[in-house]
């Protein structure tokens, strides 16, 4: 018995004092044996383990929607700093997805024109967008509300290639709207050449996930 309520003290102390700025492995201990009742309820089917970070970074990435589009502005007013909009994505279809993120966006919009100038930029998506962390009661900034950014280079899908059908198809299954948008807007698919992988899924700060192991896992 004392046993007991001494090992239950110690993990509280261990959790009480854990930061962002903590251990990575240990909280993946502790994260695991908080997570123990799920893993035992056949019908629970939330997102990969902490230590699987390649795994985590490809589930966040086919589970979004949108994402937070960030890139170099190129505007007067804003050129001095870093900007950022939202943007809809979507690697596949729901149950295929490829890791590759695609975007049907216009050659009127801001972030569109000066990523052609500048095609450096970075997709951030996160687990809030569903309901894992409200579940879990936990904030969209807190490290185990997992979310993965993305980086590399904006590139158009050619027209008339098996990739366009491909990026046409992962779009508008998940956004039907986007079969009606306007015609003189000039819409056009394009995707994101990943250069760099970094997951923050438990504490211990980022860790940058192998482009190659990324895309060699399935979400």
């Amino acid at each position: 018995m004392y046993q007991l309520l001494l090992a239950l003290l110690v993990t509280a102390l261990c959790v009480n004092s854990l930061t962002m700025y903590g251990s990575h492995n240990v909280n993946i201990l502790v994260l695991n044996m908080s997570d123990q009742e799920d893993e035992g309820n056949s019908n629970f089917s939330g997102p990969p383990k902490p230590s699987e970070v390649a795994k985590m970074a490809r589930y966040i990435m086919h589970n979004s929607n949108w994402s937070v589009f960030a890139y170099k502005s190129r505007h007067p007013k804003t050129s001095e700093f870093p900007l950022g909009t939202t943007i809809s994505v979507s690697d596949g279809p729901l149950g295929n997805g490829k890791g590759t993120p695609y975007m049907y966006v216009s050659e009127v919009e801001e972030a569109v024109q000066d990523t052609d100038k500048d095609s450096r930029c970075s997709l951030t998506m996160t687990l809030a967008q569903g309901d894992y962390c409200k579940q879990k009661k936990l904030d969209p900034q807190f490290p185990t509300c997992a979310q993965v950014t993305l980086i590399g280079r904006r590139e158009r899908v050619r027209n008339g290639t098996t990739e366009e059908a491909f990026a046409k198809k992962a779009l508008f299954s998940r956004h039907p709207s986007m079969k009606t948008w306007p015609k003189d807007h000039h819409f056009f698919f394009t995707k994101l050449n990943i250069e760099r992988v970094m997951l923050v899924d438990t504490f211990g700060g980022p860790v940058f996930v192998d482009v190659d192991e990324y895309f060699d896992v399935t979400p």
